[in-house]
């Protein structure tokens, strides 16, 4: 979907904290001492905004849980083994050892002390404390997610049903739904099994997903003449746009710790720029085809859903946060997206004077 994509939230993976890795001599010059104290607060103002978000893994009490279990559990090879041999298959395969494990049941009881004397609910790691189902860290994240990913596939087989392959736009449709469904198999992943690998991926297929929508509205604004396909602006626009990814997700991936800023930056600039060339090219072309107030009102709704984004609360029965609403609402806009899909190809093809190649590219 031509949209904001919401990946941008600055987290540490859950079973890690974010350090600063500054391993400087304290005996220095004046100068050089000045220059020093200068890279620390510097330092702990970029890390500000994640040691703020993760109180809860500071806390005494988390600490002093986290400890006892540590010793009593995971102290020594024995521990590891005997451990080893009672922790369910799935949970292993979903990554979950010994460490883990005391996080996971420290911060509950953490929670649990911090409820009794009154105070508010904080975060751990980075993110709200979720109530994990079969091993999912968080379950509804990961159910929206795969709902998603479902949705695009249903409609997609929709749109091979009920659109004739000649008609332009057709594969370009598919191209989409592919990159759709694979951001959303990692989504999926991410939010089951939190690691810095499937975090990686879970922010470079969204970020794939914004520059689908930039693709699907350059081919249908720029390379459609009369019922025409200039190929040459869909080899252009393709080799720009993955040249662009390329660059970002190779700059990204070679840093020593992962960039949220610049990637949310980049993130909103690919969004925002996708939103208002769909929104305007609609809008311009809405009186000969009232079909297009669709993804108009479809763009616009997925924008908004965004704000739910800035009103981070505990989870809802310890299950439902911000995020995962946000997911929630972006499945029945997966129906209303791939309906215009439907109806701007039967239009597109009633037009065409030129067929495109018959060979199926599935």
């Amino acid at each position: 979907m031509a949209v904001l994509v919401s990946k941008y939230r600055p987290r540490p993976a859950f079973r890690g904290k974010s350090e600063t890795g500054l391993d400087y001599n304290t005996d220095k010059s004046d100068v050089t001492a000045m220059v020093y104290w200068w890279q620390v607060v510097s330092s702990l103002l970029i890390a500000l905004p994640l040691t703020l978000a993760s109180p809860g893994d500071i806390s005494s009490a988390f600490q002093g849980y986290h400890r006892s279990c540590f010793a009593r559990r995971c102290s020594s090879p024995a521990l590891l083994e005997e451990f080893a041999d009672g922790q369910p298959l799935y949970l292993q395969l979903l990554g979950w050892d010994c460490t883990s494990e005391c996080k996971y049941s420290s911060m509950w009881k953490a929670v649990d002390k911090f409820q009794e004397q009154g105070k508010g609910i904080p975060q751990f790691f980075g993110k709200w404390p979720f109530v994990r189902v079969w091993g999912i860290q968080e379950p509804a994240s990961a159910i929206f997610s795969l709902l998603n990913g479902i949705g695009h596939l249903y409609m997609i087989i929709k749109l091979r049903r009920t659109v004739p392959p000649s008609a332009p736009m057709y594969y370009a449709w598919h191209l989409y739904c592919a990159i759709a469904m694979h951001a959303w198999f990692w989504s999926t992943i991410f939010h089951a099994c939190e690691t810095s690998f499937t975090e990686i991926m879970d922010y470079f297929s969204a970020f794939s997903l914004n520059l689908s929508g930039l693709f699907l509205i350059c081919i249908r604004s720029l390379a459609l003449r009369h019922g025409r396909i200039d190929h040459r602006v869909v080899f252009a626009a393709g080799v720009v746009l993955c040249l662009i990814f390329w660059r970002h997700t190779s700059y990204l991936y070679h840093l020593q710790r992962f960039d949220y800023g610049y990637n949310m930056k980049i993130n909103l600039l690919a969004g925002l720029t996708s939103t208002i060339w769909w929104v305007s090219w609609c809008l311009y072309h809405i009186r000969r085809k009232p079909y297009l107030i669709g993804p108009v009102k479809c763009i616009i709704a997925a924008n908004l859903l965004l704000l739910l984004e800035l009103g981070d609360f505990p989870p809802i029965w310890w299950t439902f946060d911000a995020h995962s609403l946000w997911h929630a609402g972006t499945f029945p806009l997966v129906f209303i997206w791939y309906s215009f899909a439907i109806i701007d190809c039967k239009h597109l093809h009633s037009m065409c004077t030129l067929t495109l190649p018959q060979t199926r590219w599935f």
